[in-house]
């Protein structure tokens, strides 16, 4: 039987060409999306099959180191599509201090748009701007979390 426990969602860093980190990383999530065809066996009948698979990367950025931003700005306005070498994400378990960390290489951005400024009437809002992309690279778990037991 499996133990509950608090596992939460922590450190997301991303690096440019030269392995450096790019810096304002607020929040980020990779999510595998799988397409399925169906495929029609003679014994088993119609099944479903993975046709194609990618990574999808989303990131919450701050304002305040704006290095993706303008990355990506530059690229774009060129005529060129911005990828990222690779992200690592860290969830961790505070309680026993075991860690999962996952390596996601040659992101795709593929932003429909970039907010390049804005401005609102209260001032409150934190100064952030996200980010999308892909990956057809399968994702490389460097730390996996043990298998909890009673």
């Amino acid at each position: 039987m499996a133990i509950a426990r608090d596992i939460k969602l922590k450190n997301c860093q991303i690096y440019d060409d030269n392995g450096d980190p790019i810096y304002g990383t607020l929040e980020g999530k990779m999510v595998l999306k799988v397409e399925y065809g169906d495929t029609v066996r003679l014994q088993r009948g119609k099944i479903q099959t993975v046709n194609d698979w990618h990574v999808e990367v989303t990131l919450t950025i701050t304002a305040t180191n704006a290095d993706l931003k303008y990355f990506c700005v530059e690229n774009l306005t060129k005529g060129k599509t911005p990828v990222l070498p690779f992200l690592i994400g860290e969830t961790l378990d505070k309680e026993a201090g075991n860690s999962e960390r996952v390596r996601i290489s040659n992101i795709v951005l593929n932003p429909e748009e970039i907010a390049l400024w804005e401005a609102k009437a209260d001032g409150n809002d934190n100064a952030t701007y996200e980010i999308k992309g892909m990956s057809n690279e399968k994702p490389d778990y460097l730390d996996k979390l043990p298998e909890y037991v009673d």
